[in-house]
């Protein structure tokens, strides 16, 4: 007589779900990040404090400098010496301009019926808004960036970095950065014997657009010019603000003639349409000047030296236009 066998459990349908590899894992959490505002709030509910960075000041003597806010306090913004935040030789700020307050749930900004208004990136405020951390406002003609991070003192110290290499106004490199990168490119052009060119560039009777609308809309002005330029360059042009109203383009690669081609394309951007800000309308031109390295040039200095007299030549003649230097612009 056989033995009778224990009857085996039926078999358990396959599940269509595999287990998730820890490689899957990391994707779907980095094709995923944590919303910012999510961020934000933790960051609120931990009672960080908040920092405020000046990005851009009249006598630039200030770039850099932190103001702290901790959770449950205001700052006050002004001329006036109660104010926490004071800068009385700001004439276009407010003796009582402004007011950051440290809430529950984030910092606020408030105008508080200043004359010419406070913004947040680039727009004006009409009553108490929230601010994001990475947000820039603007108080007269001093700007800020606010940071609101988990880790501050590291979102601070790239603010500073990022100070060091880029323009607090306009936000494109600045004249040290440009500085370096002419030395550095003016070294290769030599080395592989590959053409260089530059372009300079100044605003039109620029004084009088400070004198009559202010520098409110000055500075509004060269921010909608940076702007303008850079939509139309290529990646590795190095565009610098390198003085008050005065820009220069790096064209690495690139011959006199593609360099004046490219001045041209952005003279006509820039005089096409009006600047606004604020109720002002009103239209700016700008003055080129171009030129390439040659054999003859020793020093970057000597092709900026070039690019600078090509730009007199615009101004002298008229202004609005472009001039390419001359065959041996040093002579």
């Amino acid at each position: 007589m056989r033995e009778k066998r224990p009857s085996l459990p039926a078999p358990r349908p396959k599940s269509s779900r595999r287990p998730v590899s820890e490689a899957r894992r990391r994707e779907t959490t980095e094709s995923h990040p944590v919303p910012m505002a999510q961020i934000e709030a933790a960051a609120a509910a931990s009672g960080r404090e908040a920092n405020i960075i000046v990005l851009a000041h009249p006598s630039e003597r200030l770039l850099g400098h932190r103001f702290r806010l901790a959770r449950g306090t205001e700052i006050e913004i002004g001329r006036g010496p109660d104010c926490g935040m004071s800068f009385p030789d700001v004439s276009s700020i407010s003796r009582l301009h402004a007011r950051l307050s440290h809430r529950e749930r984030g910092v606020v900004l408030e105008d508080l019926g200043s004359t010419n208004g406070t913004y947040v990136n680039d727009r004006r405020i009409a009553g108490p808004t929230t601010l994001r951390s990475g947000d820039r406002f603007q108080v007269g003609v001093v700007h800020f960036k606010f940071l609101h991070e988990l880790d501050v003192e590291a979102a601070y110290h790239h603010a500073i970095f990022d100070l060091a290499t880029r323009d607090g106004l306009t936000e494109i490199f600045n004249k040290r950065k440009f500085d370096e990168e002419l030395e550095r490119e003016f070294s290769r052009a030599r080395r592989y014997a590959r053409s260089l060119s530059l372009v300079a560039i100044d605003a039109d009777h620029f004084k009088a657009v400070n004198d009559h609308y202010g520098h409110l809309a000055g500075d509004a002005v060269l921010k909608q010019i940076a702007l303008r330029v850079s939509s139309l360059l290529r990646s590795e042009q190095i565009f610098a603000r390198v003085g008050g109203e005065e820009f220069a383009i790096l064209c690495p690669e690139t011959d006199e003639g593609g360099a004046a081609s490219l001045a041209e394309k952005l003279r006509r951007t820039i005089a096409a349409e009006p600047f606004r800000f604020a109720d002002v309308a009103t239209g700016v031109t700008c003055s080129f000047g171009v030129a390439q390295m040659t054999e003859a040039m020793e020093r970057p200095t000597d092709l900026c030296v070039a690019a600078d007299r090509a730009l007199y030549v615009s101004k002298e003649n008229g202004r609005n236009r472009v001039t390419p230097a001359p065959p041996d612009p040093l002579l």
